[in-house]
């Protein structure tokens, strides 16, 4: 990398990291507004307030980051239009080309640290917020995902009202179907905990339903082998745009296992897995507007670009997602067409410009 290089990087990298602080301000300062209704529930005040923010900015760093990334692009290639740099530097002799790549791995560089970020930082720090939060508003052990959920383990139908810290299951109903598609047995515990590979339910009332009578049975305790490991047991009522590759991938698996449908899981697999491409193609298609003729441009009218550009990004990113599994198209192709379409106009539009 020589001089040119890092000076394009540098001028990239600071202009994102600079619009990266003012839109983590912002989202920090509407969060505060939101927050601020809960303020006295329980233990919950302006220090545990604070204190969750705090916690959460990785995860907002997370989600940002390619916002950030185009404006970055737009600003700080766009002052160096401005200032005429980018006119020397093609008449010294270099392409669109290179000074795009330039540009690129300043993007690269940053979608990197980003990703690695939004992989092993954010998923336990935001976890970790969210029980604090609930343990502070409730004076009690902390809801993990503040709602039960439902899953299915071969021939049982698990539900679970409450995840409390410690892998401690709360309330919980298991209902097995027979090959006949009937109800076989009902079981309901008050508690259980994952002991030595097994689950280990607390406070058991189980009926035994046959042809034509039902056995009711009470039991303290009772251990049962489940494909739900606390490993899954993180994942299940999470939202699948919040969970790590890490756990998509666990959880994939999981779901086909048992033959579920996975297709949103998937979805967003490869949507985080892609992830660097379609930051790379927001920086390309800012690119057009620094070199064509909005490079006089000002401030506000690039920052007003980016933002649009930033939306029609993250709206046709959701819509064709969505669209492409209602119509039973694979997720590769839902996850990867916003980037391609972006990467290709970009591009276009650059060759234009020669």
């Amino acid at each position: 990398m020589n001089i040119l290089d890092r000076y394009l990087f540098r001028t990239v990298a600071s202009a994102t990291l600079a619009a990266l602080l003012v839109l983590l301000l912002l989202e920090s300062f509407l969060s505060l507004l939101v927050e601020l209704e809960d303020l006295g529930k329980g233990d919950y005040d302006f220090a545990a307030l604070i204190h969750y923010l705090v916690l959460i900015q990785p995860r907002r760093l997370y989600e940002l980051f390619p916002l950030a990334l185009l404006v970055g692009g737009l600003l700080g290639m766009g002052a160096l239009a401005s200032g005429s740099e980018l006119i020397v530097m093609r008449a010294a002799g270099l392409s669109l080309t290179r000074l795009t790549r330039s540009a690129l791995q300043a993007g690269l560089a940053l979608s990197l640290v980003v990703l690695a970020i939004g992989e092993f930082v954010a998923p336990p720090l935001e976890q970790a917020a969210r029980e604090q939060r609930a343990v502070a508003k409730t004076q009690d052990l902390a809801i993990r995902s503040g709602r039960g959920f439902w899953a299915r383990d071969g021939d049982f139908f698990i539900h679970v009202r409450a995840v409390l810290p410690g892998v401690h299951l709360v309330d919980i109903q298991i209902f097995e179907v027979g090959p006949d598609a009937r109800l076989a047995s009902a079981t309901a515990a008050q508690s259980a905990r994952y002991v030595a590979g097994h689950w280990r339910l607390e406070g058991v009332s189980r009926s035994l339903l046959d042809d034509d009578r039902v056995r009711t049975e009470h039991l303290e305790t009772l251990t049962v082998a489940s494909e739900i490991s606390p490993r899954i047991l993180d994942v299940l009522a999470a939202d699948p745009s919040e969970l790590s590759i890490r756990e998509l991938w666990v959880y994939v698996d999981y779901l086909e296992r048992n033959g579920l449908d996975a297709e949103s899981y998937r979805l967003a697999l490869w949507r985080k897995l892609l992830a660097p491409f379609a930051y790379l193609a927001m920086l390309v298609v800012a690119m057009p507007f620094v070199f064509g003729p909005q490079r006089t441009a000002g401030v506000g009218q690039r920052l007003l670009v980016g933002l649009l550009l930033g939306l029609v990004f993250f709206l046709s990113n959701y819509l064709l997602g969505n669209v492409v599994l209602l119509y039973g198209f694979p997720p590769l192709v839902g996850a990867s067409l916003p980037t391609l379409l972006f990467m290709i106009g970009g591009l276009y539009a650059l060759r234009r410009l020669r």
